[in-house]
């Protein structure tokens, strides 16, 4: 009998603190990528030299990357997401950078009824939107409005918010984290960003400044544009504008370290008026849900004492074979003018499978490509 008694008593215990526990959390983790590879040809004058480039290249149209998402559901409407992305070459198998593991995105969130709080290395508005602004999708050699703006794509260290969808509008606010002693501004990044969706047509604004280590002077980059889907395809537009002189160095003020503004990269003035602004305009075609072409051309202006102006045109055929596989293929040409020495490049080209024009010189780009998403 004592030992019946022991043993229902122990039962009863176990299935009180079993009812007592909360239950598992829900939880899933996705494991996705994009593997790009193209043929490119390009060719202009180095150095006074006709030269031409043939390249089997990566990353033309999209950055080959495989990644990690993931989320939990932690009750009372809240989950935890966490993203971490790693970027490569699939021509060679290297790292897209050698310095960092995961170089596109590594941040953890917390997710509600407020929208989103997230923590670490997150894409830009900028660089997330920019793709809905043109018919290029803001990469390839023939996408003027990706080889003139040049806007930062991700930011280390940022702290996030992401607003929940109101009547198709969403916002979101980040600050990363400077780092410097003595001061919250040094080194520090603010963005912010609306994007909304009304019908047919598609509206996004982001905003970014970023100081250097003494917070003593500062990029500052506006992007504004969208498109307009007429049944058969889109129209897009898009501008962006920066203090970031980066007609006159190739470079950009913010590439290294990541998403922190580093002088000795390129010329970031506070003379008023010294700008560079990019207006692209271009449209797409849909002759059937698989198959579409679309052109457009793009100009940017350098208001500094350099007058380094440039052009570009082209065009894009794209052709998906499945839901995860395109092919597409461009052609373009691009006009440098002054000392300008923009280029043809694209999602994220490695060093040696594009050409840098010499001063002035202008450029002609063709590729053929495909993409694949798993």
């Amino acid at each position: 009998m004592s030992l019946n008694r022991g043993f229902l008593s122990f039962s009863v215990i176990a299935a009180a603190v079993i009812a007592s526990t909360p239950a598992m959390a829900q939880s899933s983790v996705t494991l996705y990528g994009v593997l790009d590879v193209f043929a490119g040809y390009q060719n202009t004058k180095v150095g006074g030299k006709t030269t031409s480039l043939a390249v089997l290249g990566n990353n033309g149209l999209m950055t080959s990357r495989w990644g990690l998402r993931g989320t939990e559901d932690i009750g009372g409407g809240y989950r935890v997401n966490f993203a971490l992305e790693s970027g490569f070459d699939p021509g060679t198998g290297k790292l897209q950078n050698s310095y960092r593991f995961f170089d596109r995105q590594a941040w953890v969130g917390l997710g509600g009824g407020f929208g989103e709080v997230r923590f670490g290395r997150q894409n830009t508005p900028m660089f997330t939107w920019s793709g809905n602004m043109d018919a290029f999708g803001a990469a390839t050699y023939a996408s003027g409005y990706n080889n003139f703006a040049n806007w930062l794509a991700r930011v280390d260290n940022d702290i996030a918010w992401i607003s929940p969808k109101f009547v198709g509008t969403q916002v979101e606010l980040h600050y990363s984290v400077g780092g410097q002693p003595g001061t919250l501004a040094g080194n520090a990044v603010y963005q912010a960003g609306v994007q909304t969706t009304q019908g047919p047509v598609y509206l996004a604004l982001a905003y970014l400044n970023a100081a250097n280590a003494t917070a003593s002077n500062r990029v500052q980059e506006f992007m504004a544009g969208g498109n307009l889907d007429y049944g058969w395809g889109r129209i897009y537009v898009g501008y962006f504008r920066a203090n970031d002189v980066i007609s006159a160095t190739t470079g950009n003020a913010l590439s290294n370290p990541a998403g922190k503004y580093d002088p000795t990269v390129g010329p970031v003035g506070n003379t008023a008026g010294d700008w560079h602004s990019t207006y692209s305009l271009s449209a797409d075609y849909r002759f059937t849900p698989f198959f579409s072409m679309g052109a457009g051309a793009a100009y940017t202006k350098d208001s500094t004492h350099l007058g380094n102006d440039a052009l570009q045109y082209g065009a894009i055929v794209n052709y998906d074979l499945s839901k995860g596989t395109r092919l597409y293929g461009t052609i373009s040409e691009l006009k440098n003018y002054g000392t300008a020495q923009f280029k043809m490049a694209g999602a994220s080209i490695t060093t040696g499978s594009f050409l840098t024009p010499g001063p002035g010189q202008s450029e002609f780009g063709v590729q053929v490509g495909i993409r694949h998403l798993f």
